[in-house]
C-alpha cells in the first residue's frame, strides 16, 4: 500500500511540474505579437513604437543565428529604425499565425524598396517580396524571445538587375569552361589521348589557318578527324616552346593567347619565337570548337625549309 501511495505521489509532482513549464495560451497572446509586425512596418511611428517596447520583455532578444551574438531590444529597435530610413515603403504582413502553448510561429512576407544599397546592394529603385518565419516565445504576457529567419538572399538577388545577373553567371561559367579547356590542353600536351577523347564533344570541331599545303591545315570534325590530324601533326613537328600569356574566360568561350617554337620534319628546321590565338568553346562540358591562329607565314617558310 505504501509503495502505491508512493508511486501517486510521485505522478502527482510529475503533472504538477509539466504543468509548471508548459505556459498556457495567454487570451491575447497574438495581439501582442501582432506589435512587432505593426512596429515593423512603421518604424517611425512613435504609437506602434512604443507598443512594441511595452509587448517586448525588458530583456527580449533577437535571435537569427547561433553565433550568439543576439540583438537586444534597444539594438533591434535601431535597426528597424534604419530600415524604415532606407526603406520608408517597408511592409511586414502577417499571412499566418499559429500559436502551441506559449509558442507563437509567424509566416510573414516582407516587401520594400530600398533607396540607397541594401547589403551593400544597390537595387537602382527596384523592390524585394520575401517570405519570413518567425518563433516567438511568450512569457507573462510579454514576447521574451524572437527566433527568426528572412530570405535576404532572395531579396538581394531581386535588386540585383537581370543583366548583372546574367553578367555573374557568364563568368561564373567562364571560370569552369576554363577549366575544361586548360585540362584539355594539358592532357594534349603530355599525350594523353584518353583523357582528350573524355574530354571532347563527339562533333567537336578543329581549324587551324593557314598553308593548305602543311598537313595540318584544317578543318576537322570529329573525333575520328581530329584524332587523325593530331597523329599528323605529332609526326610533322616538335614543339619546343610554349608559353601562355594571357588567358580570358566568358561564358562559354576561352581565350588564350602566347608564344610558341617547333622543329618541322619536313625541313629539320625550327621556328623563330611566334605568337598564338585560341578560341576555344565549351558545351555541355566538353569542348566543341577548336579554333587555332598562329603565325602561318613563319610556319609555312620553316615547314619548307626556307
Amino acid at each position: 500500500m505504501a509503495s502505491k501511495f508512493k508511486s501517486i505521489i510521485a505522478g502527482s509532482l510529475a503533472m504538477a511540474l509539466m504543468a509548471c513549464t508548459h505556459q498556457s495560451a495567454g487570451p491575447n497572446d497574438k495581439e501582442t505579437v501582432q506589435k512587432f509586425y505593426d512596429f515593423l512596418s512603421n518604424p517611425a511611428s512613435p504609437t506602434h513604437n512604443v507598443a512594441f517596447q511595452e509587448a517586448a520583455a525588458d530583456d527580449w532578444q533577437s535571435i537569427g543565428d547561433y553565433s550568439g551574438k543576439n540583438k537586444s531590444k534597444a539594438a533591434f529597435t535601431g535597426q528597424v529604425g534604419g530600415f524604415g530610413k532606407l526603406m520608408p515603403d517597408l511592409k511586414w504582413d502577417v499571412q499566418d499565425m499559429h500559436q502551441d502553448g506559449n509558442t507563437i510561429v509567424v509566416r510573414s512576407r516582407a516587401t520594400g524598396t530600398p533607396k540607397g544599397p541594401l547589403f551593400g546592394v544597390n537595387g537602382d529603385g527596384r523592390s524585394f517580396d520575401i517570405l519570413t518565419i518567425d518563433i516567438h516565445e511568450i512569457e507573462s504576457g510579454k514576447i521574451a524571445r524572437s527566433y527568426h529567419l528572412e530570405d535576404w538572399a532572395g531579396a538581394l538577388q531581386q535588386l540585383t538587375s537581370p543583366e548583372t545577373r546574367e553578367a555573374k553567371a557568364a563568368v561564373a561559367q567562364g571560370q569552369k569552361s576554363l577549366g575544361i579547356v586548360m585540362a584539355f590542353m594539358g592532357a594534349m600536351g603530355s599525350g594523353d589521348m584518353e583523357k582528350m577523347d573524355a574530354l571532347m564533344a563527339d562533333d567537336m570541331v578543329w581549324q587551324n589557318e593557314g598553308d593548305s599545303n602543311i598537313p595540318w591545315i584544317g578543318p576537322w570534325k570529329g573525333k575520328s578527324e581530329i584524332f587523325s590530324f593530331l597523329g599528323e601533326f605529332s609526326e610533322g613537328a616538335k614543339t619546343t616552346f610554349w608559353e601562355n600569356d594571357d588567358v580570358f574566360a566568358y561564358g562559354d568561350t576561352v581565350a588564350v593567347f602566347g608564344r610558341m617554337k617547333f622543329i618541322t620534319t619536313a625541313s629539320g628546321k625550327e621556328t623563330d619565337q611566334f605568337t598564338f590565338g585560341l578560341r576555344a568553346k565549351v558545351k555541355d562540358d566538353k569542348v566543341v570548337l577548336w579554333n587555332w591562329f598562329e603565325d602561318s607565314y613563319e610556319v609555312s617558310q620553316t615547314f619548307q625549309g626556307k
